[in-house]
């Protein structure tokens, strides 16, 4: 017993000291607070090693991928000059094992009360609320940061906080959850407008309803869920690279992701793409101010810019391991965890942050124990 909870001690410290900087870095705290090095998070996630003299049994596929992860890692932190790649690497890899449901915990009990946090110091402008407005269809709109860089970031904060409050809590208060969760799609709606963002949050809530009554039974479809990944990153790759202006149905395809495979498209032709990230990409976007940026040519898309900041061997790696991590669960039954993995996978089409711990932390339980799988596990002893 105490060993169980001197390793959970080690985690919490761990990920919460991972996911506060990450964290830090998407509010404006983080333009008054000295910068912490990405170095220091190797570090800290090195502390986990520590769990492994405990650990007598390992998966085929964890001995495949982790010594992979941490290569790539390392190699992309000396072709980048930046440790942030390596810090998450280090962190997938050695969660190995850990429950699920306390990954989860740690990053809401860290996450609720920096977002709280954060919001209640903008309105009370002791750091500002970024305003950002907009011509949409429907005609001018005003988006709100919140204390947060940009309110995409914000909205992208609550979104993968309700999945996981809501994933802990997935045996009850169904209808309290689905009508925070409406609720909240529609305020990030109305003060954001995150479009992406509500909306995932509306499908989650339908995930969870879905579930929730139907239970974990097999179904037929969920079988291709683990393809999500590889569909997912090759659709928005495909689209991207193959852009054109004269085709009606890549501008349309452009229009529906804002612009996203244009943008894309002029990061491929402007940056080599190499296989451990290239440093002279160099991305500028409205993040952190709201003066016009005249040389604006940010790129959202997870899959697009991944390929610039960590190169084309760590995403196809990556892309490899959330596939066939995908169908491990999968064959474990675990149903609403492997549904929930596939809708981050569309998220991520558009949105920049599939592997960022303050926002995706189910990017990091791809090797950890899911609760269902012990479950079993304690039925079969008895």
């Amino acid at each position: 017993m105490f060993r169980i909870e001197a390793e959970k001690l080690l985690v919490g410290f761990v990920l919460s000291f991972i996911i506060a900087v990450d964290m830090l870095g998407t509010t404006m705290l983080g333009r008054l607070i000295p910068t912490i090095p990405s170095s220091m998070s190797v570090l800290v996630s090195l502390c986990l090693l520590i769990r492994f003299r405990y650990i007598k049994k390992f998966s085929i596929n964890y001995l495949i991928f982790a010594p992979v992860l941490l290569i790539v890692g390392f190699l992309v932190a000396l072709q980048m000059k930046n440790y942030s790649f390596l810090a998450y690497m280090v962190l997938i890899v050695f969660l190995y094992d850990m429950d699920m449901d306390f990954i989860l915990k740690v990053y809401c009990a860290v996450v609720i009360p920096f977002l709280l946090g954060t919001v209640f110091l903008s309105l009370i402008h002791i750091i500002p609320n970024l305003q950002f407005v907009q011509m949409r269809n429907t005609g001018m709109v005003t988006r709100n940061s919140f204390g947060f860089i940009y309110p995409t970031d914000f909205a992208s904060h609550c979104f993968y906080l309700y999945v996981a409050l809501s994933y802990l809590n997935r045996n009850r208060f169904l209808f309290t959850r689905s009508v925070l969760g409406l609720g909240l799609a529609a305020f990030i709606i109305k003060f954001c407008d995150a479009r992406l963002n509500a909306m995932s949050i509306v499908i989650s809530v339908v995930i969870f309803a879905f579930f929730y009554f139907a239970k974990n039974k097999h179904r037929m479809i969920f079988s291709i869920f683990p393809a999500s990944i590889l569909a997912s990153s090759g659709i928005m790759y495909y689209l991207t690279k193959n852009f054109t202006w004269s085709s009606s149905f890549y501008v349309a395809m452009n229009n529906l992701v804002s612009m996203r495979l244009k943008l894309g498209n002029d990061a491929l032709k402007t940056y080599a793409v190499r296989l451990f990230g290239n440093p002279e990409a160099n991305f500028i976007g409205y993040g952190g101010k709201t003066e016009s940026v005249l040389s604006y040519n940010y790129v959202d898309s997870s899959y697009i810019q991944m390929l610039f900041y960590y190169g084309s061997v760590a995403v196809v790696l990556l892309v490899i391991l959330y596939f066939v991590r995908s169908w491990v669960i999968y064959r474990q039954g675990n149903y609403l965890i492997l549904t929930l993995l596939s809708l981050i996978t569309w998220n991520c089409m558009i949105e920049a942050f599939w592997i960022r711990p303050s926002y995706n932390i189910f990017f990091y339980i791809l090797f950890a124990s899911a609760t269902i799988g012990v479950e079993r596990k304690n039925r079969s002893k008895k």
